[in-house]
């Protein structure tokens, strides 16, 4: 089992991408920002370490298909990316053509239905924190105790960013070496304090389709990130 409380963690690249969606994607849709979501108190200024950049993709990243490509939305705006934070700064949110002009933004294509007689809704697309500089090995060899958490099996998050996300494969750090694998064990914190707290960001992107977001309708959505180095609140003894 892992040791419960604040501990200095290594995020694999898949729980970055639940990370980016379920707790930080969800807070930036215009309609909950509307609606009281965190986001509204932030825009301009700082929600993570300057390390941080995150961006919702709409086909494309770094010269390759984003998981999920977007072209076109179903209002007909057509896609670009959207830039939700730069260097730590929050800068933007995700809208549709109605959200775009109350907030003075360009929209960029994220009102999508599911099926053809659907309402488009506000909804991601391709959501991933950005590479960094840090290869696995040097993030690894600077942990002196701590945990490399990689795989998932679910998650969620509330409009305050509050999140706790399960944990199914990780494995202890000691001085600089991976130890022991742990049993299963949870993640919690505030996305925007917590991602104050990164202080290396790997240079590899992981991306994966998460399925289907159920935010009202079923949509399907790609999700991704490098590996972080942070302080996090973990589950166990």
């Amino acid at each position: 089992y892992a040791k419960a409380g604040l501990k200095t963690c290594i995020l694999g690249g898949h729980l970055t991408g639940m990370l980016a969606h379920e707790a930080v994607g969800h807070t930036c849709e215009s309609d909950l920002v509307l609606s009281g979501s965190v986001a509204g108190e932030y825009l301009g200024k700082e929600v993570a370490s300057s390390l941080v950049s995150m961006t919702d993709f709409a086909y494309e990243a770094y010269g390759k298909p984003a998981p999920l490509p977007v072209y076109v939305d179903d209002e007909g705006t057509k896609a670009c990316d959207a830039k939700l934070i730069e260097n730590g700064i929050l800068t933007g949110y995700l809208n549709n053509r109605e959200t775009a002009e109350h907030f003075n933004m360009q929209p960029c294509g994220n009102a999508r239905g599911f099926m053809f007689y659907d309402e488009p809704l506000i909804r991601m697309r391709n959501t991933a924190v950005l590479p960094g500089s840090s290869t696995l090995e040097e993030m690894i060899a600077s942990v002196d105790d701590g945990y490399y958490l990689i795989g998932t099996n679910n998650g969620q998050a509330d409009s305050t960013g509050e999140f706790m996300f399960g944990v199914t494969t990780g494995y202890e750090i000691k001085n600089g070496k991976l130890g022991n694998a742990i049993m299963d064990t949870t993640i919690s914190g505030i996305a925007f304090e917590m991602l104050k707290t990164v202080d290396m960001v790997g240079k590899e992107i992981n991306w994966a389709s998460s399925g289907f977001c159920g935010k009202k309708q079923w949509m399907p959505v790609g999700l991704g990130g490098p590996a972080l180095r942070c302080k996090i609140m973990m589950g166990g003894r």
